[in-house]
């Protein structure tokens, strides 16, 4: 199985999403994506940081169903 928030020529492909934001958007100046597993926030955001530090990455979830905020709050994966 290839899992795709821990394999990295995944999270690298979805960072082509970046690519094609830079394409059509040159000036943009941040970007607000879903978070579930974190693979393609992680790809998107080290894409678009090397190619243009400048851009604003912001991981967005909903409130009732926020894994992400509370692995962070609680420190450990939920």
């Amino acid at each position: 199985m290839v899992h795709p928030n821990q394999e990295p020529a995944v999270i690298a492909g979805q960072g082509t999403i970046a690519l094609e934001v830079l394409n059509q958007v040159p000036l943009v100046d941040a970007l607000v994506v879903p978070v579930g597993g974190g693979g393609m926030v992680a790809g998107i955001a080290i894409t678009i940081k090397a190619l243009k530090p400048s851009v604003k990455v912001y991981a967005a979830e909903p409130s009732n169903a926020d894994d992400c905020y509370q692995s962070k709050l609680k420190g450990k994966l939920m």
